[in-house]
């Protein structure tokens, strides 16, 4: 596996330190911290999806409401 030099300042080179625990690496540290090998939750996706969907059926009621009115439907 390749790897690259980075610099940091000291008092992040610290927080690292201090972050990482005591068998883990510093890149293990920092793939922890940035969430880059975790597995990703197949339900991920779906977070925020009720927004967008609120938002559909706004539009829907909407546009409903509308037809009806113009049909002469109104309820």
């Amino acid at each position: 596996m390749s790897s690259k030099t980075i610099s940091l300042k000291e008092e992040t080179y610290n927080c690292l330190d201090r972050a990482k625990g005591t068998d883990e690496s510093f890149s293990d540290a920092i793939d922890r911290l940035l969430g880059t090998h975790q597995e990703r939750h197949p339900l991920t996706d779906l977070v925020g999806l009720t927004e967008d969907i609120d938002a559909v059926r706004s539009r829907a009621d909407t546009f409903r409401d509308d037809i009806d009115q113009r049909l002469g439907n109104e309820q």
